[in-house]
């Protein structure tokens, strides 16, 4: 059977040919197996692809043991900003860089063919008074490369995407999370306790992406049916905007944080450049946020919010709420 290649994969062997480094070797190689049809003439020009792929691989990490002595493409960790570190892992053409792009100020390459992501983006996403740091990655695939997984396993949130004008949204899901599971990676529910095991666990929730396109309300109850006691399931479109002003309280509560203000006594109250800790955490927690040695020795706070009358005194061990102001006395 013939291989009926386009002519965009004829210029595009073209350029590889061409190519002198690994690196541009292989990002040519993504494209060619994007344009590549997926019939039975094409099987053994798909397999070479695959082959090549993995010897350009082992080159360029070979380069880098001996210039670096590092793994990966050198992204296997990305510095921590804002209020939380979220992931935003999927399947190819899920939707991931036009999220990025609909909300933050990121510009990241956004194309119609799969694998076009290669390289982690990361923008950073308003929410009310603080923002979050989301980190574009590229899809889950048998090519997925080692550093990706790196990311995701020191990451605070996992946003799992899935494209809901797929005709098997359902087979997409599982596929996405096979190949965390192979990668010793187990998404649960971020309310989950569960954070320990054989594997890395991490919080997260399922975005459902392209709400916008026919049958995608159907595929998006065909999905929240499926795993609404497992996950969070939120819908959104990068194109209509449906859904995006929901998604920042979404990862609010999936990251399980709480926002906590402070004032000096005789300061008028004034709730503005939070201290962002872990719910749960003390009035000691927030004293210990602030410096080591007001923790050490102030003897009590005084809590607006979440206390029964205004300006309550509390004790060192009060748990502090969403929205709390807190005013320390040594």
């Amino acid at each position: 059977m013939p291989a009926n290649l386009p002519p965009e994969y004829i210029e595009a062997e073209l350029r590889f040919r061409a190519a002198k480094s690994p690196q541009e070797k292989l990002e040519i190689l993504r494209e060619l197996m994007a344009l590549v049809p997926k019939h039975k003439g094409t099987e053994k020009l798909r397999v070479e692809l695959k082959r090549k792929w993995a010897k350009l691989q082992e080159e360029i990490q070979q380069q880098q043991k001996k210039q670096k002595g590092s793994r990966g493409a050198g992204y296997d960790h990305i510095g921590r900003e804002g209020a939380g570190q979220i992931t935003l892992v999927g399947l190819p053409n899920c939707g991931k860089s036009s999220l990025l792009a609909a909300v933050t100020n990121a510009k990241p390459e956004i194309a119609e063919y799969p694998f076009s992501t290669f390289r982690p983006t990361v923008g950073m996403m308003p929410f009310e008074d603080i923002q979050f740091q989301l980190i574009d990655l590229p899809p889950l695939s048998e090519f997925t490369e080692p550093w990706v997984y790196s990311l995701i396993r020191q990451c605070d949130l996992v946003a799992l995407l899935i494209d809901l004008s797929s005709e098997t949204p359902a087979e997409d899901l599982f596929a996405a999370l096979g190949w965390l599971e192979q990668a010793r990676i187990r998404l649960v529910h971020h309310q989950s306790r569960e954070r320990e095991g054989p594997a890395t666990v991490k919080p997260a929730l399922v975005i459902g992406t392209k709400s916008d396109l026919p049958s995608a309300a159907e595929h998006l109850q065909e999905l929240r049916s499926l795993i609404d006691s497992q996950f969070r399931v939120v819908a959104v479109s990068a194109v209509s905007a449906e859904g995006l002003g929901e998604l920042g309280r979404a990862f609010f509560e999936g990251l399980n944080i709480v926002r906590v203000y402070t004032k000096k006594p005789g300061q008028p109250i004034k709730r503005d450049l939070p201290y962002v800790l872990p719910a749960g955490s003390t009035v000691t927690d927030v004293a210990r946020a602030i410096h080591k040695e007001l923790a050490e020795r102030f003897a009590y706070a005084r809590v607006w919010g979440s206390s029964e009358f205004p300006g309550q005194r509390v004790e060192r061990n009060y748990i502090v709420r969403d929205g709390d102001l807190l005013e320390f006395h040594e």
